[in-house]
């Protein structure tokens, strides 16, 4: 009888060790995955931070107005809305308001940045100054079972701003379609930024878009008296 018992409890044993033997492949894979995953999220989190400083500085270096202290909007000589939509002699664009404060062009009515321009930092820097630099690494350190780096490398672009149908003078209802993978290289009133992060681990580049428009600023509204 004791015989037997040993012989069932060695049996157990054995299936039991079978089975813990098993899964160890799937624990492996999961863990793999666990990994993976955190390994993703932390680099989307470098790609937002990075994106979000970026998107803190003006448009354009041209668009801050010193005496003013606050963006104006430029003029884009190439941009096929320019000509209707903005009154040069009036320094605004249709529709604005027309009171002190509010959204115009500067005095001296500047342009913005040529493509060929990105990257070179001007005073103050602006968005397009990022293009191109040497791309940043970040160590990633908070993740338990392994450090890893990630390289950030950012582009920033013109995409067009032109109507696929009617124009922004005269029709009431425009069709407009937001194409992102055909850059121009003629100034437009939308910067499209670019930022992209290859890691070890990462089988593929990740990479988050941002957009900046010529929009300008107005001061905040407040009592005079």
């Amino acid at each position: 009888m004791k015989k037997a018992m040993a012989m069932i409890e060695l049996v157990f044993a054995i299936v039991i060790m079978g089975i813990a033997v098993m899964s160890l492949p799937l624990i492996l894979t999961q863990v793999q995955n666990s990994n993976s995953f955190a390994l993703r999220q932390e680099v989307i989190l470098s790609l937002k931070t990075k994106l979000s400083y970026i998107m803190a500085y003006p448009w354009d270096e041209n668009t801050y107005d010193s005496e003013s202290n606050m963006e104006r909007f430029l003029d884009i000589p190439n941009s096929n809305v320019t000509d209707a939509d903005f009154n040069r002699s009036g320094l605004r664009r249709k529709g604005h308001v027309l009171a002190d404060g509010r959204r115009r062009f500067r005095d001296d009515v500047n342009e913005s940045t040529t493509k060929i321009d990105f990257g070179t930092v001007g005073i103050p820097l602006d968005i397009d100054d990022f293009d191109g630099i040497t791309p940043e690494t970040k160590n990633i350190t908070n993740l338990d079972d392994f450090i890893f780096n990630v390289t950030l490398a950012t582009h920033v672009f013109y995409i067009s701003d032109r109507p696929s149908s009617g124009n922004y003078e005269t029709n009431q209802s425009i069709d407009f379609i937001f194409n992102t993978t055909n850059p121009s290289q003629n100034r437009t009133n939308i910067k499209m930024i670019k930022v992209s992060a290859t890691a070890n681990g990462l089988e593929n580049p990740i990479s988050m878009y941002a957009f900046s428009s010529n929009i300008g600023q107005s001061k905040v509204a407040k009592r005079t008296w």
